[in-house]
């Protein structure tokens, strides 16, 4: 009876006006102080400006309609959870509905069809390589599915490993086995690389020793590749995909030369060449030009920075800021192989990051830094300054520009010695 019903438009414009009206009897929003909140709406308007530069009025507003979802789920996110019960009450909710997406691809694999009847999806590699479980929708291909998997693993492993009940720690484990056997289904080298990643980050990270997490990491990454999908054994660097691979970025590269600051337009890198990026930092520099990869890359950077700080002074919420950050970089590593700017799994992460600041920063009183100078803060110029608050300054815009420019010179070395 729903059938040709746009649910999330609905639902979305429903969530927005309830949201509108909750701004409006809140006399202060601390979701607002969000550095990611400038950085994303900054992302939009590179998106925008990208096709506003070669006056495209038509791909402008196709802009304008597509990511401005993404940009609406985002504040939805950030504006909505603004305590720690909410938080927490999300990241539980994600975790199952995650479950049910595992649940069914592991039901599609044994009947051949998924839960919405969606056939399986077979890979042009030979017969030997087995059919692939995916969901419909943002998750109808199979690496988007395994990517949204992935994402969760970390948070499972702070339940696991943190400082949880033994029930907790039961069915952590439980659930953690689900979603790993459907990442497995998923055979996808992209999910696999943001797995062992993000194993191995979680771990270093989480132990006291870094010889220790070391260890355990490259455990995890051995488990992965005994039993991972008989695709990831195709990672070979004379892979014919792998040149592809290079022939894209070179691509990329010279779209960039001939439109350095706005890009050739949002989408617009497949327009002439046929394929897209097959990474998602040169994505959003082709086609949104400096200023889109400014945003992009910060958006990485300060969400990275927020959680460390929640990790280095916010004992209670230590763990999700862990698991988030493990998560965080796990989706970076996939999108370096991964033409995944558009999608909304990172904008997830951004968001759940710039909530989980403000709400340990709401609940940790400030201090005076000229009495009280903690080593992690080098400078006292500030008269009060608040412990686990995210901000952004001139030295965080300088270390973005410079992470910026750095890959930039990554990719032109690596197409260099490539070619």
């Amino acid at each position: 009876m729903f059938y040709g019903w746009q649910l999330i438009d609905i639902l979305t414009i429903a969530a927005v006006a309830s949201l509108m009206v909750t701004l409006m009897i809140k006399k202060k929003l601390d979701s607002l102080k969000a550095p990611q909140n400038k950085l994303m709406l900054g992302l939009f308007l590179a998106f925008l400006l990208s096709h506003v530069a070669h006056t495209y009025f038509e791909g402008l507003m196709m802009t304008w309609t597509e990511f401005s979802k993404i940009v609406v789920t985002y504040f939805l996110f950030v504006f909505v959870i603004d305590t720690e019960r909410k938080f927490k009450i999300t990241i539980y909710l994600l975790i199952l509905l995650t479950l049910l997406l595992a649940v069914q691809g592991i039901y599609q694999f044994n009947t051949g069809y998924g839960w919405a009847g969606q056939k399986m999806v077979y890979s042009s590699y030979g017969e030997d390589v087995p059919g692939r479980i995916t969901w419909i929708s943002i998750f109808g291909d199979p690496n988007d599915l395994g990517l949204a998997l992935v994402l969760v693993v970390a948070m499972l492993f702070g339940f696991l490993f943190g400082k949880t009940k033994f029930i907790s720690k039961l069915v952590s484990i439980s659930v953690l086995g689900c979603i790993l056997y459907a990442i497995y289904l998923t055979n996808s080298r992209g999910a696999m690389l943001a797995l062992m990643v993000t194993g191995v980050f979680y771990f270093i990270k989480r132990s006291k020793r870094f010889m220790l997490g070391a260890i355990l990491g490259i455990i995890f990454v051995a488990l992965v590749f005994a039993f991972g999908p008989s695709r990831l054994s195709m990672l070979s660097s004379d892979e014919e995909a792998a040149y592809e691979r290079i022939d894209t970025w070179y691509y990329g590269i010279t779209l960039v030369k001939s439109n350095p600051i706005f890009g050739v337009g949002y989408k617009m890198f497949t327009d002439d060449y046929g394929l897209t990026a097959h990474n998602s930092f040169v994505l959003a520099l082709a086609e949104a030009g400096i200023l889109g990869l400014f945003f992009w890359v910060g958006l990485f950077y300060i969400s990275f920075k927020g959680l460390s700080l929640v990790q280095m002074y916010d004992e209670r919420l230590r763990n999700y800021a862990y698991g988030l950050q493990a998560s965080l970089i796990g989706f970076a590593a996939a999108a370096f192989f991964l033409s995944r700017v558009y999608i909304p799994l990172p904008y997830i992460l951004f968001a759940l990051s710039a909530s989980l600041s403000n709400v340990s920063a709401a609940s940790c009183p400030a201090i005076n830094t000229k009495k009280v100078r903690p080593q992690n803060f080098r400078s006292a110029q500030l008269a009060k300054i608040n412990l686990v608050e995210n901000t952004f300054g001139p030295r965080d815009f300088r270390n973005i520009v410079f992470a910026s420019i750095g890959i930039i010179i990554l990719f032109y070395g690596i197409i260099k010695i490539a070619i």
